[in-house]
């Protein structure tokens, strides 16, 4: 039987106008080949035809204004190389109802709730096509039957990529789904879904989601960047992902809920910004060797959920690894956790985890957190850590069995906590083997207790212990120290070779049994502290003898003399006072807080950390965390809510120390124009520190004026803050050793010459009362290394050693400098500047002998400014400025916020070396301590919660405390969500309000930025000036080239300046000083002589070089930095005139 064959094509005789006519007349199996061009009708296919582009895919395009364009029903169709498209938000582009419709290298776009359904008894093959959807979904299934979507692509739609719901079967495989506005894969009622090699990426609502009692078998799908969820697993049906990856999630990676039953086979989750694998709902998932990379939280099971893990693998978890809360019970077999800061397990609220075979192994934190009546079974665990090994507290109760904590060690403490140990190890611990207080208990048998740095097994009061079959041996304390006056039983135990006693009993009404002992020598038993030919107790060792820990970290500390004086004085007393309480002796009297007094970048929250780990240490403190805080963290808006505050904030510090920075802002905060609630909160931490006087240690710190005026604020508050310990300066020298041990530490070495103006800057460098200190040193060391790669940048190294090696030139004379601009001992000063090279000494720096107020508005970088090319209004606003701030000052008012400016310019337009040279010129003038500039774009300010914007400004403009702060509104950051924008724009309006923080200067470009300043009054208000950097001219991008040249070493004819100037005038670059900068460096890369001509000028220069700009950093390409550099000079910066 021969095939009908149809043809239509309006403009040839004999064809068929319309395809509605060919379909009409078309048989059964009847072949209609359509002819190129764009068709306004709706199709209605009836028979089994097929419909095919004659001039192949996409030239062919069917579009229904109204109602659905193609609809099917009929036992099959075929649509080939078709275009299908329809405007109705009220239908789909595509009808599949009866028959399969089977699609082949199509494009369906429409603009309704879905651009493709397939429903009734209506069967859909998809391959090789396209589909888009700007209002609706892009294809949705609730039919049962057969239905493929095969290699082909859903991207720009409105809400979900793909549904599958009712009762609907699809198959979907080797697809991908780009950027929905909702899901990516959504499979609901009794739906089933069968997914493989599929890519999501970017889904605005759960890539995936699997809900009510639907089913779904993923494999191999990869999802990518979702707004805040990758799957959502809800469903009571069977649900399995096999070897899927879920990576940068804005919030969580997967979420189980609803009693959901999902398994898991060898996924991998990395860098999800909230979470990896969160389990609620008394859901029973169970997943198989999966790894979990880069969250803050690996696995949050809570809500009675039951989990099991075969194989789990967490990497870099900053909160903890796994989490057990809310009567949850997990057990994992084969679990290892490796880096991060955060706890390898915690357990909480009444939560079980069963652990068989673990590897732990922190940067930091605890190894195993059990507390709010958490249990635990932990067998074959090998667990290494900084911090504690495996902490108990709060009821909790756990079993530990044929393990080995290395390098840590364990805590229990609080009623009702118990630790049953079975054949362990517990090997080198910082501090205790075991610690057990407040009425914690453990039990351990046939363990192995050794290296502690203090004791081996520590027992305070109201604790209590039994040990049987144990060795104990090697500590630098006693083997076993009891002060408790509960029962303590030591049985058939080995003790030997520790620093102590074998066996130490402190309370002489404690119920201390000992039998069977093997002391190997040593005296057995010390009854009672205080026995005539005693040695010196533990404690003493431990503040003395031992070489590493906090107090060696403390007395390792550049400098600082008088205050390691001071504050190992405080420890010593401290454990004075602690041994008499020990004996029955009265306790003298004591206050443990204290007042760091000093500027900025002494080491006062350092030694604030290594204080309270001492006193942890010595058992003094229960934990030696440090609580770090500032007025913000305290002070709240309203009238009761302060107190509120800082008594969560102390609690929180309890059995730590409570660092108070700038505590002197707490008072008179109000200068009498309003309520001052700082006072409530000094009220109520003076209250607190009363109440917890033994179990918390509150520092103050501040410049050390201000904290004299804090002191008197109050009359209680002298009393409690009973010493101050004063932080002084650092020395020229000691600065020197902060930065030589900055570069050894990220393997760089200095040369003589460097090490010489190194200790020469430090010398010369002006040291007021906001001196930056250490952060200067720091400050430099980035600057050196910046500077290194520009130079290494124009004149590559000849040895692999140059890589490591810093040179004089790298050191800067003023620590604001671009890198190689006026490096010590460079010559180029003012040809990349335009600054006279004899005006003075080292720009930059305060010169001996010349007070502060015989300096005008004159200055070398002042100089420097007035030289730039182009931005003559800028320039001459800066100048006005600068000289009325000076003549302010030396009348002794006030220029607090005076100096805050916004830039108005477009990358490349010179901003941000304005704001360098500015910073300068505020510094050389006196005007603030270092001028040094710190660029923020406000894209990289973290808003995961609500107070972290806050938090992180605070921390910046801290860090920026005497120098220039630079705000960017970037375009990266008018992408991110209103609520970010939002809360990030909040927490800078609060930051730029602090009188002693940073000058400020607010970068942007055009309406972003005016937008900004009109709608937030409360940002605009801080700012003195708002200043708009014009484009440059063709003539002045000539001469930044120029100029740039000279800096390399060449000179420039005329006619090659001439050439420059008309064709940057007939072509200007969008990127202004960036395609100059950037130009010269080809131009010196080709040049045959000393002597640049137009022939050595690119054929396509400066187009060329103004084309688009690479994928750099914005901080790196508005610096000028070119792309075909060495790797070593990627933070290289570009020109020292402009950006």
């Amino acid at each position: 039987m021969t095939r009908q064959v149809l043809l239509v094509a309006p403009d040839r005789p004999g064809a068929y106008r319309s395809i509605g006519k060919a379909l009409a007349d078309a048989a059964e199996g009847a072949l209609i080949t359509v002819a190129p061009g764009r068709y306004e009708e709706a199709l209605d296919i009836t028979r089994a035809v097929s419909l095919s582009a004659e001039g192949g895919s996409g030239t062919v395009h069917v579009h229904s204004p109204s109602g659905t364009t193609v609809v099917v029903d009929a036992e099959a169709a075929q649509l080939s190389g078709l275009v299908l498209s329809g405007s109705d938000q009220e239908a789909p582009v595509l009808d599949v109802r009866r028959g399969q419709a089977a699609l082949d290298d199509c494009h369906v776009s429409g603009e309704g709730w879905t651009a493709v359904l397939a429903w009734h008894q209506g069967t859909l093959a998809v391959r090789g096509c396209r589909v888009t959807n700007a209002r609706g979904a892009g294809v949705v299934v609730t039919s049962g039957g057969g239905n493929v979507l095969e290699r082909s692509e859903v991207t720009e739609v409105g809400s979900s990529a793909v549904v599958v719901a009712e009762r609907g079967r699809l198959t979907v495989r080797e697809c991908t789904l780009d950027r929905p506005r909702g899901n990516g894969i959504c499979v609901n009622g009794q739906g089933t879904a069968s997914v493989e090699a599929t890519r999501i990426t970017g889904s605005g609502k759960p890539a995936l989601a699997v809900e009510q009692d639907a089913k779904a078998d993923l494999s191999k799908v990869s999802v990518t960047g979702s707004a805040a969820l990758d799957a959502y697993l809800t469903s009571r049906g069977a649900t399995t992902l096999t070897d899927c990856t879920f990576s940068e999630s804005g919030g969580q990676a997967v979420h189980i809920s609803g009693g959901a039953t999902p398994v898991l086979r060898s996924c991998v989750i990395t860098s999800s910004a909230h979470g990896g694998v969160h389990i609620v709902d008394r859901s029973r998932p169970h997943l198989e060797d999966c790894t979990i990379s880069g969250t803050p939280v690996g696995v949050l099971a809570d809500g009675g959920s039951q989990v099991v893990f075969d194989g789990l693998a967490v990497q870099a978890a900053d909160t903890a690894a796994v989490q057990v809360a809310g009567g949850a019970a997990v057990r994992i077999g084969r679990l290892t956790v490796a880096g991060g800061s955060g706890a390898g397990a915690r357990v909480l609220g009444e939560g079980k985890l069963e652990l068989q075979g673990a590897e732990i192994t922190l940067d930091g934190g605890t190894g195993i957190e059990l507390d709010e009546k958490g249990t635990g079974q932990f067998t074959a665990v090998r667990l290494t850590t900084g911090g504690t090994g495996l902490s108990l507290s709060g009821g909790a109760q756990a079993v530990l069995e044929s393990s080995a904590l290395r390098g840590c060690g364990v805590l229990v403490g609080g009623s009702d906590s118990e630790l049953a140990a079975k054949d362990s190890e517990f090997t080198g611990s910082g501090t205790d083997g075991f610690r057990a207080l407040n009425g914690g208990s453990v039990i351990a048998t046939g363990c192995r207790i050794n290296g502690a740095r203090g004791h081996g097994l520590n027992i305070q009061a109201s604790a209590r212990a039994d040990l049987s079959d144990c060795t104990v041996f090697d500590n630098a304390g006693d083997g076993i120290r009891s002060n408790t006056d509960q029962p303590v039983r030591v049985h058939d135990c080995r003790i030997r070779d520790n620093g102590g006693k074998a066996v130490h009993e402190l309370n002489a009404g404690g119920q201390l049994s000992v039998e069977g002992l093997d002391a190997g020598g040593q005296r057995e038993v010390q009854a009672v502290a205080g026995e005539e030919g005693t040695s010196p107790g533990p404690e003493a060792q431990l503040a003395t003898d031992t070489g590493t820990g906090p107090l060696a970290e403390l007395k390792g500390l550049v400098g600082l003399e008088s205050v390691k004086r001071e504050v190992s004085g405080l420890i010593n007393f401290n454990m004075l006072a602690q041994r008499r309480q020990e004996m029955g002796l009265p306790m003298p009297p004591m206050s443990r807080h204290l007042v760091f007094a000093g500027p900025p970048g002494t080491g006062k929250t350092t030694v604030a950390r290594l204080y309270g780990a001492v006193l942890a240490e010595l058992g003094i403190l229960a934990k030696g965390h440090m609580v770090e805080v500032a007025r913000a963290d305290l002070v709240a808006q309203y009238i009761g809510a302060t107190a509120i505050k800082t008594t969560e904030v102390v609690n929180k510090a309890l059995g730590g120390v409570l660092f108070i920075d700038e505590a002197y802002t707490l008072t008179n905060q109000s200068k009498g124009s309003g309520p001052d609630f700082g006072q409530e909160a000094v009220e109520t931490l003076m209250k607190m520190m009363e109440d917890h006087r033994d179990e918390i240690v509150v520092i103050a710190a501040g410049y050390s004026e201000h904290m004299e005026q804090f002191l008197a604020s109050n009359p209680g508050m002298a009393s409690r803050f009973a010493r101050t310990v004063e932080f002084p300066n650092y020395s020229p020298d000691e600065l020197v050793t902060i930065a030589r041990g900055l570069c050894a530490k990220h393997y760089y070495d200095l040369s003589g010459g460097a090490l010489e103006a190194l200790t020469r800057y430090f010398e010369e460098v002006p040291k007021g009362p906001t001196f930056g200190n250490g952060r200067v040193a720091r400050q430099v060391f980035e600057v050196m290394i910046s500077n290194q790669a520009t130079r290494l940048a124009t004149h590559p190294p000849s040895d692999e050693s140059d890589l490591s090696r810093l040179a004089e030139e790298d050191v800067p004379t003023s620590l604001d400098e671009d890198g190689g601009s006026g490096a010590s001992g460079a010559s180029g000063a003012s040809g990349g500047s335009g600054a006279s090279a004899d005006q003075g000494g080292r720009p930059g720096v305060r010169q001996a002998g010349k007070p502060d107020g015989d300096r005008g508005a004159d200055s070398a970088s002042v100089a420097r400014l007035a030289a730039l090319v182009g931005l003559d209004a800028v320039r001459e606003a800066l100048r006005v400025r600068l000289d009325g701030l000076v003549q302010l000052s030396r009348r002794g008012e006030s220029v607090a916020g005076l100096a805050n400016v916004v830039f108005d310019g477009a990358q490349g337009s010179g901003r941000r070396s304005v704001a360098r040279l500015y910073g300068r010129c505020l510094a050389e003038l006196g005007l603030v301590a270092t001028g040094v500039p710190c660029h923020l774009p406000l894209s990289a300010v973290p808003a995961r919660w609500p107070d972290q914007p806050r938090r992180y400004l605070a921390a910046v403009c801290e860090e920026a405390v005497g120098g220039l702060l630079m705000p960017e509104l970037d375009p990266a950051f008018g992408r991110r969500p209103e609520a970010e924008r939002s809360a990030v724009l909040d927490a800078l309006a609060e930051a730029v309000g602090e009188d002693a923080g940073p000058v400020l200067v607010l970068c942007g470009n055009g309406a972003p930025l005016v937008s900004l300043l009109r709608e937030r009054t409360e940002l605009t208000g801080a700012f003195a000036e708002y200043l708009r950097f014009a484009p440059y001219t063709g003539a002045q991008l000539a001469e930044l080239t120029h100029r740039h040249l000279a800096r390399l070493g060449f000179d420039t004819e005329d006619d090659t300046m001439a050439v420059l100037t008309d064709t940057f005038t007939a072509s200007p670059p969008p990127s202004g000083a960036y395609t100059a900068h950037r130009l010269a460096a080809r131009i010196g890369s080709r040049a045959g002589s000393q002597t640049v001509t137009p022939a050595d000028l690119p054929p396509s220069a400066p187009a060329e070089a103004g084309g688009r700009r690479p994928e750099a950093p914005p901080a790196a390409a508005e610096q000028g930095v070119a792309p075909a550099v060495p790797a070593v000079a990627a933070q290289a910066a570009g020109s020292g005139s402009h950006g």
